[in-house]
């Protein structure tokens, strides 16, 4: 449930991004989303086809609070054509999982003692600045298009954080769109250890069409237009544009307007 305070903020994070004179939303082409998820080894409950005769898998886990997990962070942008190397930027800067590799201090039937094992991080201040500083901005800076229109910099990226409202997954793209793709992708392969299930949250991220990606950017939009004609609530519902027939069309747009309610919230010119 969201407070008075929250809405608050919500209509003013979503009235931040349209532009006064034209009414049209921000298409957020020097904007970067970044988001964390948790991904499962396997999930509590799964479906199974079986021969007559065939006994039923049996989940040897004292419950569901013992299933392995890793916090994967992402980090996106919005799909483009690319002016620096005249190709195309698909939008997905990458994946890293908040995980470690340690020598195992006692032999199995698995491995011996000194084999690497994974073992997942816990997410603080210090290891979230050191996945930022150490991967995420070298990436932007080499995958990054618009170097020369000055959105970066030789010395380096000219970056300023702005924080999504409190309590609005909605808010952002990746929680809005992409991590219920990818997880519906990396559900359906096989994982055995962390390694393994890093790797098939990577592929599922490869595998994600940029045009979903896209998609989700306009979503957006409407999410945040819809957001203010709400008073700030999240009681609305998404709205469809039809988006896969205006792209096949070539009538999909960058920015979507803002709606009356919308501009009564903008500063006076």
């Amino acid at each position: 449930m969201l407070t008075e305070e929250n809405k608050m903020k919500r209509i003013s994070f979503s009235v931040g991004h349209v532009n006064p004179m034209t009414h049209l939303f921000d298409d957020m082409e020097d904007v970067v989303h970044v988001d964390e998820k948790l991904f499962y080894l396997s999930k509590v409950k799964r479906r199974c086809v079986l021969l007559p005769d065939e006994p039923k898998p049996v989940i040897r886990l004292k419950s569901k609070r013992h299933i392995p997990k890793v916090m994967v962070l992402a980090v996106v942008a919005r799909p483009r054509h690319d002016p620096v190397t005249g190709g195309f930027f698909d939008g997905k800067l990458g994946t890293w999982a908040f995980l470690k590799h340690k020598p195992a201090k006692r032999s199995s039937c698995n491995r011996p003692a000194g084999t690497m094992v994974p073992y997942p991080v816990t997410v603080n201040k210090t290891s979230y600045r050191e996945m930022l500083t150490e991967l995420v901005l070298p990436s932007i800076r080499a995958k990054f298009p618009g170097a020369a229109s000055g959105r970066l910099e030789a010395s380096g990226c000219n970056v300023k954080l702005r924080f999504q409202p409190p309590n609005s997954p909605d808010m952002n793209v990746l929680d809005l769109a992409v991590f219920n793709a990818l997880q519906a992708r990396q559900q359906r392969m096989t994982a055995h250890t962390l390694d393994e299930l890093v790797e098939n949250v990577k592929v599922a991220f490869d595998e994600l069409p940029p045009a979903s990606l896209d998609a989700g950017f306009l979503t957006l939009q409407c999410v945040m237009d819809d957001c203010v004609a709400a008073g700030g609530d999240n009681t609305f519902k998404i709205r469809h544009m039809s988006k896969s027939k205006l792209a096949r069309e070539g009538r999909l747009p960058r920015s979507i307007k803002c709606s009356d309610t919308t501009v009564s919230f903008l500063p006076a010119p």
